[in-house]
């Protein structure tokens, strides 16, 4: 028979409380949403006082009276709304002189255009919706792609280089040849192949494919709005004086917060109730974690850029590896909150704005022993493939081996996946073959 007792002992558990949680969700926010989090809270909280950022001062000039005023709208600052492809090119259609129905269908296929500049609706859809005629349909997008950029309203990618070789005075001579036969045949290119199906020399295939490589395939993709910018606050800056690294938060990326001085004083004298001592209690609870998140943000960024200290100087050539764990065990801190410090956080240094994660690199091993950060290989081998010679690219077993030569140790897929990053086509796709008239005697087509 089990006996049953009641034993009493002594343990130690963390609990989280709600104010640290609050502090970790401060912490990973950025200066802007931080900013908006502590609006929306001192609108619900009288207690609580948001000291407003600082704008940046713009000042303008005006005259009245012969006399000379300096004065600050803010209005002048505001960036008017961009028009967007559909208006631009309803804004060419209007300009000419064609039937009410004829222009009703052209702007209606301009509303129909995406960001890119392609028409992706079938014509029978749209002839349902118009109630028109397929005939003053297709006159409609004949002025569709008459306008500009040349290229608009094509249906697919084929459509697209074929107006724009068309509307082309200076095209290369057997572009639209090259095109009409097929997309297939360009990719990957050979000009002898390709002149002996064409029945053309392989030097003017080869003008012709290099002039084919200029074509924009999505023409509309400079024009219009698309989407709205995304303006990044830096939360702090860094510099280099006197070869002293000097370090500071921003005001407009780390917002402070404070009481109300009337307000707290009528709640101490006054005594109202319970509900406004919490309401006292919630502000110095975020007015401590606001603090909180500046000690610990500029803690980590400082212990950042001490790591990768060289970077000043010398610039991104001068990264280092870095992981998250390194700063941890040198601020002994949680891993997770290092990662919350620099998430969505932006240093301002003397090479621009970078995001914090930009300075976490992982390392590749080199001959000397020593490490170098991938960001700093990756831009070696952007560098090795803008200089290759063209009739002659770097295989990635190549590029590895140019790279050993320079004592970095990586392998072929490795090299291979650092090229797709950087959206480098493979050795087959950058190849452009000769095309002097010395170089058709090896051709396939010549031989025979």
């Amino acid at each position: 028979m089990l006996d049953v007792q009641l034993v009493q002992e002594q343990r130690f558990r963390l609990s989280i409380t709600p104010e640290m949680k609050q502090s970790f969700h401060l912490l990973t926010m950025s200066g802007q949403e931080l900013y908006r989090y502590l609006q929306e809270a001192a609108a619900d909280n009288p207690l609580l006082e948001l000291e407003d950022q600082p704008a940046y001062p713009f000042r303008s000039v005006r005259r009245d009276n012969t006399q000379w005023h300096t004065s600050y709208d803010p209005l002048l600052q505001a960036k008017g709304t961009e028009p967007t492809v559909e208006q631009i090119l309803a804004s060419q259609i209007r300009l000419m002189s064609m039937p009410n129905g004829l222009e009703k269908a052209a702007v209606y296929l301009a509303g129909c255009v995406n960001d890119d500049g392609y028409l992706k609706m079938e014509l029978s859809d749209i002839q349902t919706v118009l109630k028109v005629s397929m005939s003053e349909l297709n006159a409609g997008l004949d002025v569709l792609q008459s306008l500009d950029p040349p290229g608009v309203g094509a249906r697919n990618l084929q459509e697209c280089l074929l107006l724009q070789i068309r509307r082309d005075a200076s095209a290369a001579p057997y572009a639209e040849q090259m095109v009409q036969a097929g997309l297939e045949a360009l990719v990957p290119f050979h000009p002898g192949r390709t002149g002996d199906r064409l029945g053309i020399t392989s030097r003017e295939a080869q003008a012709a494919y290099n002039y084919i490589t200029q074509l924009d395939p999505k023409p509309c993709r400079c024009i219009g709005a698309a989407e709205r910018p995304h303006y990044v606050v830096p939360d702090a800056a860094v510099e280099l004086l006197h070869g002293e690294r000097v370090f500071r938060l921003l005001a407009a990326g780390n917002p402070r917060v404070s009481l109300n001085e009337a307000c707290s004083s009528w709640v101490r004298d006054s005594a109202p109730g319970e509900l406004w001592k919490n309401r006292v209690s919630e502000a110095r609870a975020i007015m401590r974690s606001v603090q909180q998140r500046r000690r610990t943000l500029l803690r980590v960024l400082m212990a950042v850029m001490d790591e990768q200290k060289h970077f000043l100087s010398e610039g991104l050539d001068a990264l280092v590896p870095l992981n998250l764990a390194v700063i941890a065990e040198k601020l002994h801190m949680h891993e997770s909150t290092v990662s919350r410090a620099v998430n969505g956080k932006y240093i301002h240094t003397p090479y621009g704005i970078y995001e914090a994660k930009s300075f976490f690199d992982s390392g590749i091993s080199t001959v000397s022993g020593q490490q170098t950060s991938a960001s700093a290989v990756k831009r070696r081998l952007k560098e090795i493939v803008r200089t290759e010679q063209i009739n002659r690219p770097y295989s990635d077993s190549q590029l590895a081996t140019v790279l050993a030569d320079e004592g970095i140790l990586l392998s072929r897929r490795t090299v291979a996946k650092y090229r797709e990053e950087l959206r480098i086509l493979p050795s087959l796709e950058r190849k452009r073959w000769n095309s002097h008239p010395v170089d058709q005697a090896s051709s396939p087509r010549t031989k025979r």
